[in-house]
């Protein structure tokens, strides 16, 4: 056994972390292409939608084409997306060049990646997803700083140019190191019929309660974490200070996120999952009841830590219920309720807080949702440890 896959998955989803750093693109952007930030907006909200539709048709590619095949298809793709954003300054050519191709080959990547993580490695099941997911985040830390230097020495179409290049190298490199180490077939890769048969599973009621699940602790911490510096200057958090509430989310997140799926090893993934819906509730409403400054800050770090744990917990549970060998498919199908979350949760809190002139309201159902989440995951049949997720 080689961990070479372990270690392709970690740059994959490192790579396609850059996701993360829309957000530094996003002034340049508008002034580069003369646009509103709604229209530059639409972009990003297109790759949301391209990647719950990449992420749910990855099984069904996997049964037509091999691992490091698709892994060096989807990068290219990606890349010819950013080169055609970056190389054509316009409105249409970010939609469709980010918006539909990146995000498309950003939701397959990040399932390659998970599915190469979930091979028969020398580590646990729990330990590679956990290492693989956090990675992602951990591309959210690093490339925007990295972006805002290229922005500010050539502009946004530079990054964009860039960038493609740089994923064009990474995705022939990672197809070619998979390819030579010769990793095996993922024992699910020939299961499941056609792309929408067996949607729900042959164990409905699990799949509907994560899924429920999924989408609660979903919308509450986007609807969150993806206004943190707006919320702490909300509550008097100095305004020049505000990056403080992303970096320390990201950075709790990472943690939690490298460790939840292991902690699964040892209290199974029905009760992670519900201390994570609790860590996500508990802390809103607290905010809610009792606001303030430092308490936003502490707030937005435990609800990233907990939607980081849920990043790593969710996986390693399905497989605890399904089996290691389900995991691309069934995994693939609940992904709808984080691009669900992902497209809806951070635009409702916009629309509550320019309703209302806060976002009182939109933590107030944030941790609403939460709550409801804990009673959705404690409905799931118990299941033991994770010790069945070793299991093709």
């Amino acid at each position: 056994m080689s961990l070479v896959p372990l270690i392709i998955a970690v740059l994959v989803n490192f790579s396609m972390g850059s996701f993360y750093a829309w957000s530094v693109m996003v002034a340049p952007l508008e002034q580069s292409l003369g646009a509103t930030r709604s229209d530059i907006s639409l972009a990003y909200s297109v790759s949301f939608i391209t990647m719950t539709v990449g992420m749910f048709v990855t099984h069904s590619l996997l049964r037509i084409a091999s691992l490091p095949y698709l892994l060096f298809a989807v990068f290219t793709i990606a890349g010819v997306g950013l080169a055609i954003s970056g190389y054509f300054e316009a409105l249409w050519s970010l939609v469709i060049g980010y918006g539909v191709l990146f995000g498309f080959a950003l939701g397959v990547s990040y399932f390659l990646a998970m599915t190469a993580a979930s091979l028969n490695l020398p580590v646990r099941p729990s330990i590679a997803l956990s290492m693989s997911m956090s990675a992602f985040a951990g591309g959210g830390l690093v490339w925007p700083p990295i972006f805002a230097a290229i922005i500010e020495w050539q502009g946004p179409h530079a990054v964009l140019l860039l960038f493609a290049a740089y994923l064009v190298l990474v995705g022939a490199l990672s197809g070619i190191l998979l390819h030579a180490s010769r990793p095996p077939t993922h024992p699910g890769a020939d299961k499941g019929g056609g792309l929408f048969s067996d949607i729900l599973t042959h164990r409905p009621r699990v799949f509907i309660l994560l899924w429920a699940g999924f989408i609660c602790i979903g919308f509450a911490a986007l609807m969150s974490i993806g206004h943190a510096a707006g919320i702490v200057v909300d509550h008097g958090f100095p305004a020049d200070q505000a990056y403080w509430a992303p970096m320390l989310t990201n950075l709790v997140y990472i943690g939690c996120a490298l460790s939840a799926g292991i902690v699964c090893d040892w209290i199974t993934g029905r009760r992670v999952l519900i201390g994570i819906a609790a860590l996500t509730a508990i802390p809103l409403l607290t905010l809610y009841f009792a606001p303030s400054a430092t308490m936003s800050l502490i707030a937005l770090a435990v609800v990233g830590g907990a939607f980081g744990a849920s990043a790593s917990a969710y996986p390693v549970t399905v497989a605890g219920y399904y089996g290691v060998s389900a995991l691309p498919r069934i995994y693939g199908r609940m992904a709808t309720a984080f691009g669900a979350s992902g497209l809806l949760g951070p635009f409702a809190a916009g629309v509550l807080y320019d309703w209302q002139g806060g976002y009182e309201i939109a933590i107030l159902i944030a941790g609403v949702l939460a709550v409801i989440g804990i009673a959705t995951l404690w409905c799931l049949p118990k299941t033991p440890a994770i010790e069945a997720a070793a299991r093709p």
